[in-house]
């Protein structure tokens, strides 16, 4: 059998009720608890980093799971991340930039209502461990039977919503096939699966040792959604800046006429920080060169994101 490791780190998953609302209260062990039947999967432990509402993570916090993965990476086969739904998104991509040249599996999963009756944390738990204790090399998150790719995960539903919809998922893969899904029934382990996409090729026949890149500082980067009408002024304010972001209309377009803001965009890249320009949209490519729209964008400055 695997050596599993359980990162817990908070989230709806460890939540209990309280006055204030749903808070995080379980330790990790009493989450691994809850759920025995992982024992025919794989031999589980559990190791509690922090126990927070996604919200209230940030970035250092992704350090320390990096750091914990890195310590204890010779030790087991592959790793489950308990974590928020708010922000898992961001984690999920951070580990896979921190993390480089994985041989293992790092899963992340949560639920979107606490461990009860009516929950999906026991269908999202015991299909991480399955995963944890796969072949993939990566990290992903596993939520609703969906194995999404770490950096290209995004959260499209919350738990507020009131759409009824079982084909409305709580996280998409933004422009990238799935990764895999889960088939089987839940209440057999043995026939639950993973069907991976096909093509997919789980390690690299050339494993390298792990390197860890812990480091991150998001204060030196500004990510500026445009909307029609938004003062030009706005980017002088951002001189401070090591890098800019902005969402930009369709696959990259930036308004030059009024309230042009490809003049600014000239005015920063001219000051040495570079502007990175990426689509509000969530699915579909950035293609600067389309219109006039952007190819005035891409001349005033250097970079574009896809």
């Amino acid at each position: 059998m695997k050596k599993i490791l359980v990162i817990g780190t908070g989230g709806t998953i460890a939540a209990v009720k309280s006055p204030e609302g749903l808070r995080p209260a379980y330790k990790t062990d009493e989450l691994i608890s809850f759920f025995p039947e992982i024992l025919e999967i794989a031999k589980v432990e559990g190791k509690m980093l922090f126990n927070l509402d996604s919200t209230n993570i940030q970035p250092h916090h992704w350090s320390e799971i990096a750091i914990e993965i890195q310590k204890q990476y010779d030790t087991y086969d592959g790793f489950v991340i308990t974590h928020g739904t708010d922000t898992m998104q961001y984690t999920a991509a951070a580990l896979s930039f921190m993390l480089q040249n994985l041989s293992k599996p790092i899963v992340l999963t949560g639920s979107v209502k606490a461990i009860g009756e009516k929950s999906d944390a026991r269908q999202n738990f015991i299909d991480s461990v399955i995963v944890a204790s796969s072949g993939i090399s990566e990290v992903c998150i596993v939520f609703h039977g969906k194995i999404i790719k770490g950096c290209k995960a995004r959260k499209i539903t919350n738990e507020a919503t009131k759409i009824t919809n079982e084909n409305l998922s709580v996280y998409s893969s933004i422009n990238h096939h799935l990764l895999g899904e889960m088939i089987g029934e839940l209440k057999d382990n043995h026939t639950r699966k993973i069907v991976l996409e096909k093509g997919y090729i789980a390690k690299s026949e050339d494993i390298k040792a792990l390197k860890v890149l812990p480091g991150v500082d998001p204060a030196d980067i500004f990510a500026v959604r445009i909307y029609p009408g938004m003062i030009p002024e706005i980017f002088d304010r951002l001189t401070d800046f090591k890098c800019v972001l902005i969402e930009a209309f369709g696959p990259g377009n930036i308004p030059f006429m009024e309230n042009s803001l490809v003049e600014k965009i000239d005015m920063l890249t001219k000051k040495g920080i570079p502007v990175f320009i990426t689509s509000q949209n969530p699915f579909g490519e950035v293609d600067m060169t389309l219109y006039e729209v952007g190819q005035k964008a891409l001349k005033a400055g250097r970079y574009s994101l896809q």
